[in-house]
């Protein structure tokens, strides 16, 4: 299946509570493999990942033969690599580390078509089809879903702005850089870090910005979605392998 219409998007728009995936390893097989179990969406991490921008196209081709919508998040801000990013095919992506309007401001103009924005404009590429989806230049400032990741107090406490701007589909709460800035690395559960995301939520759906996250399990992710999250993602590909590889030795160990 080739994909020419953002799923995620759509569901977002919706309203929809959507569960994903993630994929740390960087490789196309194994993000075949999550694609095709049926999460809603799987992030392909370029930031803390082997993988990188050149990978991107493998993976997205791995990806969209699925029902499941790929989503990209990105390894910075800079603007080539957003525009690479997006020219090869990708629709959603995360942006790490967000911290000000200014900072989300810039990541619309990189992203989005003029007149909106100032991404720069080519005809021949994967996105539109190598020419062949002429509809292209006029569907993609539609279809690009953007959303910035905010990792620390202060850039919760700019949600509902952050949110607001044009252009800009819905934030996401990294909640291990939070609990790092918090004093609590690692512990994404801990009650202070609980009780600042979940007032940010409550600000955010009061505005109507839908939020986004990844949590390490399955109860995590329904708590997640009875706070009022609209998407969120449950660990990771080498978290769960490493997560079953050790269960089975320590089982296969005991006498």
């Amino acid at each position: 299946m080739t994909a020419t219409i953002n799923t995620f998007k759509q569901h977002l728009l919706a309203g929809q509570q959507q569960i994903g995936g993630w994929t740390l390893s960087g490789s196309a097989t194994v993000a075949e493999a999550m694609a095709f179990i049926g999460y809603d969406y799987l992030v392909v991490d370029l930031e803390h990942s082997p993988a990188s921008i050149h990978d991107t196209t493998p993976l997205l081709r791995a990806i969209e033969q699925t029902e499941t919508a790929p989503v990209i998040r990105m390894p910075g801000h800079d603007p080539v690599a957003i525009k690479q990013v997006l020219d090869q095919g990708g629709m959603t992506l995360y942006f790490p580390f967000v911290e000000s309007v200014v900072e989300a401001e810039a990541i619309v103009q990189a992203s989005l078509y003029p007149p909106v924005g100032k991404r720069g404009f080519a005809k021949m590429h994967r996105a539109s089809r190598y020419t062949t989806r002429v509809d292209y230049p006029d569907a993609a400032n539609r279809q690009v879903c953007l959303i910035p990741q905010l990792e620390t107090p202060e850039a919760l406490e700019l949600a509902v702005e952050i949110g607001s701007l044009a252009g800009i589909d819905a934030v996401f709460i990294g909640p291990g850089d939070l609990s790092v800035s918090m004093g609590y690395p690692g512990q994404v559960n801990h009650p202070e870090v609980r009780a600042l995301i979940t007032q940010c939520v409550a600000r955010c759906r009061d505005a109507g910005i839908p939020v986004g996250t990844v949590l390490p399990t399955p109860e995590d992710v329904r708590w997640a979605f009875e706070t009022g999250f609209s998407f969120v993602s449950i660990a990771n590909d080498l978290a769960n392998l490493l997560g079953t590889c050790r269960t089975h030795l320590q089982a296969a160990r005991q006498k």
